[in-house]
């Protein structure tokens, strides 16, 4: 018995010591980091002070602060706190209040919420590769400080990135027949917003006369992206690795009682433009017309021609829907047989 208890009283110093050296690693390299920030002019802090013996590392920074280049934007909060357990490190929660202050050029928000909550684990690795972030921000509310009405509100804003094995972001090579375009890491991206009221200045902007109300109803995201390389604390500083190959399962789009839903893969060429089929499918068609039309997208003499075709495409479908190839080839992309310009080009940052 007598041995038992010297080997708890034993096991017990040697946590308690594993405790504070590693409180005392990670509050010195918050603060030299806080220190480097100050000197780069993009971020400062009140204080930084470690708390949580025995079982958690809680890392608290008093009045935080965060600068865009030229005072592009600003960013602060009352604090923000970031936790991980004694006996995995590589697991860290951060945690942000109620309170943040915003500012874009001359204008300034305040950002209250009911949570906001972020999860992060990295591999046991001294180069830290992501293995996973979820990020989930319950009721949102962004007011100018000038004025009492809010900006931009939602229930619940949420985020997420998960690495997967890298043959699941594989995609068919158009250049050799039989071959696979093999990233270097897969990510699983998955974004959602949930009743994301927009600023009815927005809303007139971006679809004037087109009764679909300023609140979407949902907005979700679902795809696998193939990068070059992992994602590791390197990319902080030269980017994120290029992206190789983009499967997307689902980016669909619930607005004023209006469906639309966007599937299929592409794949990035070595200069950073798309190749393949985006296929945009709505059951909600004959609305989207009209808004478009009221939105200037479509002249009114081109409407009856473009109702007639798609009245004719969507009739192929049970379902009445009318789906559509959205076409990217040769840094081009183009809506079926209508030609929309140059395609977008990612950039292509070695990891």
């Amino acid at each position: 018995m007598r041995k038992l208890i010297w080997l708890v009283v034993i096991l017990t110093l040697g946590y308690a010591g594993y405790w504070f050296y590693g409180s005392s690693q990670i509050e010195a390299g918050a603060k030299a980091m806080l220190t480097q920030a100050r000197q780069d002019g993009w971020g400062d802090a009140k204080g930084v002070t470690m708390a949580g013996f025995p079982s958690r590392f809680d890392l608290t920074y008093e009045e935080p602060q965060l600068f865009g280049a030229d005072g592009a934007w600003s960013w602060s909060a009352p604090y923000a706190q970031v936790f991980a357990l004694g006996y995995a490190p590589n697991k860290v929660i951060s945690y942000l209040p109620s309170g943040q202050k915003i500012s874009l050029g001359d204008q300034s928000y305040t950002l209250n919420l009911a949570d906001m909550r972020s999860s992060v684990t990295v591999g046991y690795s001294t180069t830290l590769p992501l293995e996973n972030l979820v990020t989930v921000i319950q009721k949102p509310v962004l007011t100018p400080d000038a004025g009492t009405a809010p900006e931009l509100s939602a229930d619940q804003l949420r985020l997420a990135i998960t690495r997967e094995d890298k043959a699941q972001g594989a995609l068919p090579d158009p250049q050799n027949k039989g071959q696979l375009i093999m990233p270097g890491a897969t990510y699983r991206l998955g974004a959602e917003a949930v009743n994301l009221t927009l600023p009815p200045a927005l809303v007139a902007k971006l679809a004037p006369k087109s009764g679909l109300g300023d609140t979407v109803a949902r907005l979700h995201l679902d795809a696998l992206a193939g990068l070059r390389d992992p994602i590791t604390k390197e990319a902080a500083d030269h980017g994120v690795p290029g992206l190789m190959t983009f499967a997307l399962s689902d980016l669909s789009l619930s607005w004023g009682g209006n469906d639309l839903s966007v599937a299929g893969n592409l794949r990035i060429d070595a200069s950073g433009y798309p190749e393949g089929t985006l296929q945009i499918r709505s059951a909600s068609w004959r609305n989207w017309i009209s808004i478009a039309q009221g939105a200037g997208l479509i002249a009114s003499d081109q409407v009856n021609l473009i109702s007639g075709v798609a009245t004719m495409l969507a009739a192929k479908d049970p379902q009445d829907a009318l789906e559509i190839p959205l076409i990217f080839q040769n840094g081009q992309m183009s809506l079926g047989p209508i030609p929309l310009g140059p395609a977008p080009q990612f950039p292509q940052q070695q990891g």
